[in-house]
């Protein structure tokens, strides 16, 4: 699947409607549509309707009105907060664990020492 990048205005407006970077915003954007197309597909798939027909998905989703929309990117948002999340506190694991094992002392090398007098 070919993923376009999203409307830089549509991720400006989220990542400021959120309080989330651009970046968080650009990647909720992401997630949402993949979450509609799959949608339109298990839809598609109940209902008998051809899967590649991109104008009877669009006419699907607007019949679900703004609230869907809304949910879908309050969802995406969510998601991408909480995988951030995870992975901070993966993060602050490992380099607590990390920080423990090291040695105290300084560290030993081969160079000469230099003495200014």
């Amino acid at each position: 699947m070919h993923t376009m990048a999203p409307n830089p205005l549509t991720v400006w407006q989220i990542a400021t409607e959120h309080g989330i970077t651009e970046d968080q915003a650009a990647t909720a954007v992401t997630w949402a549509s993949h979450m509609t197309v799959h949608a339109w597909e298990a839809y598609a798939d109940r209902f008998g309707l051809v899967i590649e027909d991109g104008d009877a998905m669009e006419a699907w989703f607007r019949s679900l009105g703004p609230e869907a929309s809304r949910a879908v990117i309050d969802e995406a948002v969510a998601a991408v907060i909480g995988a951030e999340n995870v992975l901070a506190e993966i993060y602050r694991q490992r380099d607590a664990e990390q920080a423990r094992g090291r040695s105290r002392l300084p560290m030993r090398t081969n160079r000469p020492r230099v003495h200014i007098l």
